[in-house]
């Protein structure tokens, strides 16, 4: 039997370095790895804040991972893949594991694309935090968009986010509507 590993929570809380960390060790482990993120960002690798890097294969939609062979996929950003996520379900059931980083909300609050399908079926789920930008607390959940023209869900960038915490992210959200209000 596989499994579902999935990292999640708001921008800058380490999701990508422990999907990076974990390829690694599957690595060391001899297993067939195949790492994937969404073709939105152009880049053909994943990276984290501490500059590791792994090359991938960039797809739009979930079902493209059943295309390639591999004993162990990583993949990051999944928040902007569209499709289904039965096909990871089955994957796992075939014996297949998985280690997925993923923003669970988006910067209103909302479930992020599949994130809430995949929480449902994973088999592990860490949600990690990361400081706010704000108060500098150790407890940030939430991804606040600092520009005011955001039109949908998808922005890619760490430069429009901040991660805050919810008190300082209702704050914020206050401070926004009554700017909306008085114009």
């Amino acid at each position: 039997m596989g499994d579902i590993n999935v990292y999640t929570g708001p921008m800058k809380c380490g999701k990508s370095n422990k999907i990076i960390d974990e390829a690694k060790r599957q690595m060391i482990a001899g297993k067939k790895i195949k790492i994937f993120k969404p073709e939105i960002d152009t880049k053909d690798y994943i990276m984290d804040r501490n500059g590791n890097k792994l090359k991938t294969v960039n797809i739009s939609n979930i079902e493209e991972i059943q295309n390639y062979d591999a004993d162990v996929y990583v993949i990051d950003e999944f928040q902007f893949l569209d499709g289904d996520v039965d096909c990871i379900e089955k994957m796992a059931e075939d014996g297949k594991k998985f280690y997925i980083a993923g923003l669970n909300l988006t910067s209103e609050g909302k479930p992020f694309g599949q994130m809430g399908d995949l929480l449902c079926v994973s088999d592990n789920v860490q949600t990690m935090t990361s400081i706010c930008e704000i108060c500098k607390r150790d407890n940030a959940i939430f991804s606040f968009y600092k520009l005011n023209d955001k039109d949908g869900d998808i922005r890619i960038g760490d430069n429009e986010y901040i991660p805050v915490c919810r008190e300082c992210y209702n704050e914020l959200r206050r401070a926004r509507k009554m700017m909306k209000e008085e114009q």
